[in-house]
């Protein structure tokens, strides 16, 4: 049974999904099929999650280490074994959690604007049924889903104050185990990230990824009854499966997702909120990096996406 030596931590709706699965290409490199396990965070959650949808937290999250040791069964002999999961970054008491079962670990995050990322976390949760709410009342009504026990992609604001929660790994990793990613850069030359990646993770960077297709986007659905067929289990999928791969499966399944999702924008009022929100605690990671991020502050309007 391998031990995992990397981890993807976050942030949610920053290109995680994308990275792991070009990463899971690479022949040195072992990502269990299983994304979002969670298993270092658990300690943090409520007893359980209460928003709109957010059974699937309840579910699907890894609570037994038996069962979390089960994710890297399939390890032989690659060099770099790692999972992801995108809120490992928010909760506090992860990254010592993470050191302390495996100190000599990497440590993997992706950050994006994070204006765009609230937009983004919201048209995901929009796109799948579950914010009912304009993104302005959706806003206001933030620190009560945080009081109420709702899933951290419900935290808007919350999650993309990146500062303190990339000092945490730092002080527990020291740099030198920390790869920071900017996601604008990231989707600029994936390729390019990927192999800077793989220096990082001490693995041949050799290595070029297909990058076509962008996972876990968000958007309006342009038909809810095509986007639910694609994305929801269904009787004549079931028939198909045994004679696909999966990878296959995949692809086709993100490139019909990618074709009916519609990217909307936000409303310039809310954008100029956000960013006077987010202003000082960009200043605090610049500072934390040491590395300027004018490109958030000069950024232009986005659609939703990834």
């Amino acid at each position: 049974m391998g031990r995992p030596n990397f981890f993807i931590v976050g942030a949610a709706k920053s290109g995680t999904s994308s990275l792991d699965r070009y990463l899971s290409q690479h022949p040195e490199v072992f990502i269990p099929p299983k994304k979002e396990a969670h298993y270092f965070s658990i300690p943090d959650f409520p007893p359980a999650f209460r928003g709109p949808g957010d059974e699937g937290m309840n579910l699907y999250t890894i609570r037994d280490r038996a069962e979390y040791d089960l994710l890297f069964d399939g390890v032989r002999d690659e060099k770099a074994v790692g999972e992801s999961s995108v809120f490992y970054l928010y909760y506090p008491g992860t990254a010592k959690r993470i050191y302390e079962a495996y100190e000599d670990a990497r440590i993997i995050i992706m950050l994006r604007n994070p204006v765009d990322r609230a937009f983004s976390a919201y048209m995901h949760l929009v796109r799948d049924e579950r914010e009912r709410l304009p993104f302005r009342e959706s806003l206001a009504k933030e620190d009560e889903r945080i009081a109420g026990d709702f899933e951290p992609l419900w935290y808007y604001r919350a999650v993309g104050l990146y500062a303190e929660q990339v000092q945490r790994y730092l002080d527990v990793f020291g740099p030198e185990r920390v790869k920071v990613i900017i996601f604008e850069e990231f989707s600029r030359n994936p390729v390019a990230a990927v192999r800077d990646v793989c220096t990082f993770l001490e693995i041949s960077p050799d290595f070029t990824p297909d990058t076509s297709i962008r996972h876990n986007e968000s958007g309006v659905p342009k038909s809810r009854a095509i986007y639910n067929f694609i994305s929801k289990p269904h009787g004549i999928k079931e028939i198909v499966k045994p004679f696909l791969p999966a990878s296959f499966r995949e692809r086709i399944g993100n490139q019909m997702k990618s074709m009916v999702l519609e990217r909307v924008q936000m409303e310039p009022d809310i954008r100029a909120e956000l960013q006077g929100y987010f202003a000082s605690d960009i200043a605090a990671l610049e500072d934390v990096l040491q590395r300027d991020l004018s490109i958030w502050r000069k950024h232009k309007q986005q659609a939703s996406g990834q």
